[in-house]
């Protein structure tokens, strides 16, 4: 063989080992991105099910807890109102020294039982007070 076959051989010989490279380095790049995807997927499947299974910021807690603190707000704006209304009728400084002279033991049933009887509690448009309302507006009252 003479020395141009020698190198045309040898040149093919690497031109197939940088082929048979470049094909065994893509491989291992996409078995590297398949792991990483792998892996991605399955750390995000995990922290889904910890965070939901904890309760930690979940779309229902976010909301269970807005609507508990607005409840509450709720309830200290109409035992707000319910003393304004108390406080606005002639009789609320009687009442008031009324309430006073009782034991402590029978001032929060006295005042609920006239909160509950003058509907102090009710807010106008509905029938009957929100549950709690009565004992939140005497407690108000007697606070006041």
């Amino acid at each position: 063989m003479s020395t141009s076959d020698e190198k045309a051989a040898e040149k093919a010989k690497d031109d197939k080992q940088r082929a048979a490279d470049k094909r065994q380095r893509l491989a291992d790049k996409a078995k590297s991105l398949k792991d990483i995807l792998w892996a991605s997927a399955i750390a995000s499947v995990v922290t889904i099910v910890i965070f939901t299974s904890t309760g930690w910021l979940t779309t229902q807690k976010v909301v269970e807890d807005a609507r508990e603190d607005g409840q509450t707000e709720l309830m200290a704006l109409r035992a707000s109102i319910c003393l304004v209304k108390f406080e606005q009728r002639d009789d609320a400084a009687a009442k008031r020294a009324e309430f006073e002279a009782l034991p402590w033991s029978d001032k929060e049933t006295v005042a609920e039982k006239f909160v509950a009887a003058e509907g102090l509690a009710t807010m106008r448009g509905q029938d009957n007070p929100a549950e709690g309302a009565v004992a939140k507006c005497a407690n108000a009252i007697l606070r006041s």
